[in-house]
């Protein structure tokens, strides 16, 4: 089995990143999620995490405790029968992945946070744990440079202990924040959440992507990055010539089709230009702090935006409010930025 850890940051966006990267990774086994933590059959955890905006975790399961009953009396109990019950389990069989030429360190990682949960000794079960598989593996423990690192998952009803295959790159997306670009403007998307709505939007490598609002390139860089080819416009010359700056930096020029300074609802021709009738996907972020004639006018493009999509192919866009379109909506997500301001994440599909 593969666990996933799920960023903790919204409720319902990582989940919905994580089944769609196993769409694009072309998984169709069962999947059984555990509010923050989901598992699967054999899915390709090391590349769903590194592709992943929200998905903090790619775990081989290796056992599984769920709890008769629940009680903070009754905590040290339950804690020494999940120890005995791991110990009994690995007495006629070899740990996974841990032998004597690797180091590991046991961590506990608490995703749900009750007053059972809280009276947890992490202590005791990274050691007890730590020292089954010491005496079973005979490898070395090291607790600031693993080999492999060791959770012991407690949720709700359920202990797991599982070998961490891949942590999501925190450090990417901390370098990587829109004012550390080379071209930057206020109001851009965080590249986290720009990464998720491309996983979103189902983007795989040589797939087209378009943004017709494309500001200073953010979800090209995301699209672009998995390995997609990117054809961008923005209304205003700086925000078009801002995005080739970035992508410049990125690297990414030589996925670049076109972009140019265009209004979007012009995108049609711009297609036709290209040669190009209707694209994979397009995800986008349209301008929200303008006037109500503007925005009425945005919410006309995105409503002809569909005709420039492939059948089975996505749209994927934020907006203050829920807009309708002639797609299939699968999933809206709502993200609170602040008290004026609710993005809701629109993941639409031609069908």
């Amino acid at each position: 089995m593969i666990g996933y850890v799920l960023n903790g940051e919204h409720e319902e966006l990582p989940f919905g990143e994580l089944k769609a990267l196993l769409d694009i990774f072309n998984y169709n086994g069962k999947i059984e999620r555990l509010k923050r933590y989901v598992i699967t059959e054999d899915s390709p955890a090391k590349a769903i995490v590194r592709r992943s905006g929200y998905i903090d975790e790619g775990h081989r399961v290796v056992f599984r405790y769920d709890l008769e009953e629940k009680s903070a009396n009754l905590v040290n109990k339950i804690v020494d029968d999940f120890i005995n019950s791991f110990k009994e389990f690995l007495e006629d069989k070899n740990y996974p992945d841990i032998d004597e030429s690797k180091s590991y360190a046991v961590r506990v990682l608490k995703l749900h946070k009750d007053k059972f949960t809280k009276s947890i000794d992490s202590l005791k079960i990274e050691r007890e744990i730590g020292g089954i598989i010491k005496l079973k593996t005979n490898a070395k423990v090291n607790l600031t440079k693993p080999n492999i690192l060791v959770r012991v998952v407690i949720l709700e009803d359920s202990f797991f202990v599982s070998n961490v295959l891949e942590m999501r790159d925190r450090e990417y997306f901390q370098k990587n924040r829109p004012h550390l670009r080379k071209y930057f403007h206020p109001g851009c998307m965080l590249p986290k959440l720009a990464r998720a709505m491309v996983n979103l939007a189902r983007v795989k490598e040589g797939d087209i992507v378009l943004d017709p609002f494309c500001g200073t390139g953010g979800f090209l860089i995301e699209a672009g990055l998995i390995g997609a080819k990117l054809i961008g416009c923005d209304i205003d010359w700086r925000m078009a010539s801002g995005t080739l700056i970035n992508l410049e930096e990125y690297n990414l020029l030589d996925k670049v089709i076109k972009v140019k300074r265009l209004d979007a609802k012009y995108v049609k021709e711009f297609l036709n230009e290209l040669n190009i009738e209707k694209v994979d996907a397009i995800v986008t972020d349209p301008p929200y702090g303008i006037s109500t004639a503007k925005k009425g006018e945005i919410e006309k493009i995105l409503e002809i935006l569909p005709d420039v999509v492939k059948d089975n192919g996505y749209f994927v866009f934020a907006y203050p409010k829920e807009i309708e379109l002639d797609m299939e909506l699968e999933a809206l997500y709502k993200i609170y930025i602040h008290k004026r301001l609710i993005r809701h994440i629109h993941v639409y599909r031609k069908i």
